[in-house]
């Protein structure tokens, strides 16, 4: 079933590779827990701070910047959703609960404090998550894309923004099904990047919409990235054995455009973390693909005028897919 709602600049010059930490990063395979928070290599490129394991292949930094988005991006998911963290029906008592790509951690410290009784579990490619969590949550620095223990007990596995910068999705999606218990849940949120608007306000040269054109060509030859995976994800999941796979699309405004005071905040909010997301990619995935620097410069200038435009009723989709393991 599917259901629909609506609801900085770069710097002068490129800055040195510089790793602050003497972990060395190697490719060897690991299972998650093979790996601690005791992995601390970050590398700084284009003034901006990255991971170092796996050779820092995750093209967002995780740099204090980025820490501010991450945290109004979670904050607007919870506006959207009325203050929910999620929408598959986990039930009241969950015991065994991981994030995929925590990122910062919020997400995972919030589920800890709303199931006392679950142990809760955050997976990153970055120790960037907070010393002092609560007692039942724990966080793991390892690739989501490797081999899984198999402990298949599972209550919910939850990922946020991180299906698009995955290389093999429907890998994932089959460590997930191994590793759910009988009835368990995963669910997937994430931005589709494609722009519209309902009343033709879009122009044809929308500078956000040719953003994210140049993005998917540049993640897919960068970093074997597709941005479109979400638009085939529930076909992925029925074909991998998933039952009463669903997905719900929200119409997130982009800008303060909307009459409705609610969407009017959420856009104010998208904007900024949409103009937070441009730069963090003109940082570093378009300077490598080969882009000059001062096209990339005017592109981000224009991006920045168009989101600020109110008579422009643009959005972006933000899809929720979820889906069950079948029971026993």
């Amino acid at each position: 079933m599917e259901e629909n709602g609506v609801i900085e600049p770069l710097p002068d010059e490129e800055f040195g590779r510089e790793v602050t930490s003497d972990y060395d990063p190697s490719d060897t395979e690991t299972t998650f827990g093979s790996l601690t928070s005791s992995v601390t290599g970050h590398v700084w490129e284009y003034g901006r701070r990255y991971h170092a394991f796996r050779y820092g292949r995750y093209p967002l930094p995780n740099d204090d910047e980025e820490y501010k988005r991450e945290s109004l991006r979670h904050a607007m998911l919870k506006e959207l959703l009325r203050g929910k963290l999620y929408l598959a029906p986990i039930g009241d008592n969950p015991q065994k609960i991981i994030d995929l790509g925590t990122g910062f951690g919020e997400w995972a410290m919030e589920m800890g404090e709303l199931f006392t009784g679950a142990k809760v579990t955050g997976v990153d490619l970055s120790p960037i998550q907070p010393l002092w969590v609560p007692s039942n949550v724990e966080f793991i620095v390892d690739d989501i894309e490797d081999e899984w223990v198999h402990d298949q007990d599972y209550d919910f596995v939850h990922f946020r923004f991180v299906n698009t910068v995955l290389k093999n999705n429907e890998l994932v999606l089959h460590n997930i099904l191994q590793n759910l218990r009988p009835g368990g849940w995963v669910e997937i949120q994430d931005i589709y990047p494609r722009i519209s608007s309902d009343d033709d306000t879009l122009p044809e040269d929308y500078p956000p919409a040719k953003f994210y054109s140049l993005l998917q060509g540049v993640l897919k030859d960068q970093y074997g990235f597709d941005l479109k995976v979400l638009e085939s994800l529930p076909d992925h999941l029925q074909r991998l054995g998933y039952v009463n796979v669903q997905r719900k699309v929200f119409h997130m405004p982009l800008g303060e455009w909307p009459k409705d005071r609610h969407l009017r905040m959420l856009g104010g909010c998208f904007q900024e973390v949409f103009l937070d997301f441009v730069a963090a990619m003109a940082a570093r995935p378009l300077v490598e693909a080969g882009f000059d620097k001062a096209d990339i410069e005017e592109l981000v200038v224009g991006v920045k005028n168009a989101v600020g435009n109110r008579r422009i009723h643009a959005y972006v989709p933000i899809h929720f897919v979820w889906a069950q393991k079948p029971p026993a």
